[in-house]
């Protein structure tokens, strides 16, 4: 029977490949949880891992960009304990089944909580407490801190010891990211590591904002999402394809687009397109755009590429206009234009001898009519130029 696990509320700064720390270590845990069991993210802590066997690994995240959250006399790290000792006293946590991360990047030093990881047994324990106890009384001035420091010098000896005895720190890695890629090296060619890795914590993203747009609580099964997550890797890790990071969009995002009326969504309005084919056509365009930008920056493909890109298409839609013009001429000038902005929208082909997804080819069309360097309305150019609806 799955244990009734409350949320808390925790935070940490910090962007690595545009994420925060704590989807990025979330991530690393997915990939990395033994058999049965889950990753959460923000729910009882800024990650946790919630074994098989009941046991369960409470971690905070700390990104060190700025200051050392593990200083002795950080108000961060007194927090952190804090919340810790808070949620014992609740009831939140049992402590011979939790184990306590600090999880630290960039690499930090702090004798304090080095010296509290470090001790195991309870005369350990009481020895640093004490120590830590003896500097805070000779301090001249307290600390801010000093409050939670008592707090936990004062906590019930068994979640004192518990707390202390299962407290981990990992404060050396300077990467978080580097971590997976090394998971990921012996399968993954070098250049679509980083490729696979924005990917893979986008997907856990996705994947916890659902659950919580669902009303669900934000804990992920970690075999079902490696499975996944494998056959992603199977997918995209080919020298032959070029690989879209572009997420699905937001429906406010899509919807503001197509009520704003872009050139490339009044000349579907000519031609009578339905409105869910209006928002894809604007989903495809905005993903496409963010594709170009990407992997421009990104060297994948050479700039100049996308000039004789857009050239084949154009050619396409002459051969498409065509085609429709000898096989339909007696329909209507909104129908033909229908006919052809669809036998646009299903072509596929290669960029730079390169497979292209899906939305790619759908949404430089749409580019195209934007710019006005092609149109579906036989009468397009005028119908702009005339505010027609």
């Amino acid at each position: 029977m799955d244990a009734e696990i409350k949320p808390t509320k925790h935070s940490a700064p910090g962007q690595y490949l545009g994420f925060a720390l704590q989807p990025v270590r979330a991530f690393f845990h997915l990939l990395t949880a033994p058999k049965g069991a889950k990753v959460a993210l923000e729910l009882q802590d800024d990650v946790s891992v919630h074994y098989a066997d009941g046991s369960v690994c409470l971690e905070q995240t700390k990104s060190a960009l700025k200051q050392n959250p593990i200083a002795d006399w950080d108000e961060d790290l007194w927090k952190t304990f804090d919340n810790w000792r808070v949620m014992l006293d609740t009831d939140q946590c049992k402590a011979d089944s939790t184990r306590f991360r600090l999880y630290v990047t960039p690499a930090k030093k702090g004798a304090f909580a080095e010296a509290l990881a470090a001790a195991k047994s309870g005369a350990e324990i009481e020895a640093q407490l004490s120590a830590i106890e003896t500097k805070l009384e000779k301090k001249k001035k307290p600390p801010t801190c000093a409050a939670k420091v008592k707090a936990l010098l004062d906590a019930r000896e068994d979640h004192r010891h518990g707390l202390i005895r299962n407290f981990e720190l990992e404060a050396d890695a300077d990467d978080p990211l580097e971590s997976i890629r090394d998971l990921l090296r012996p399968t993954v060619a070098e250049g679509h590591i980083d490729i696979i890795v924005r990917s893979g914590i986008g997907q856990v993203k996705q994947a916890i904002d659902r659950l919580i747009q669902r009303g669900e609580k934000p804990i992920l099964d970690a075999e079902a999402f490696r499975r996944d997550f494998h056959a992603f890797i199977r997918q995209n890790n080919l020298p032959g394809l070029l690989v879209s990071l572009s997420a699905s969009l937001d429906d406010t995002l899509v919807s503001g687009m197509a009520a704003a009326r872009p050139v490339f969504v009044r000349q579907l309005e000519f031609i009578e397109v339905a409105e869910e084919e209006r928002l894809r056509a604007v989903s495809d365009y905005l993903r496409t755009s963010a594709d170009k930008a990407d992997w421009a920056e990104r060297g994948e493909i050479f700039s100049g590429s996308l000039d004789s890109w857009d050239n084949d298409l154009i050619k396409k839609h002459g051969m498409a206009k065509g085609d429709v013009s000898d096989l339909h001429s007696e329909k209507s000038p909104v129908v033909q234009g229908r006919l052809i902005y669809r036998q646009c929208a299903q072509h596929s082909a290669p960029l730079e001898g390169r497979v292209v997804p899906s939305h790619f080819v759908h949404g430089c069309f749409n580019d195209l009519a934007d710019r006005c360097r092609l149109g579906w309305h036989g009468d397009y150019l005028t119908l702009l130029e005339d505010g027609s609806e």
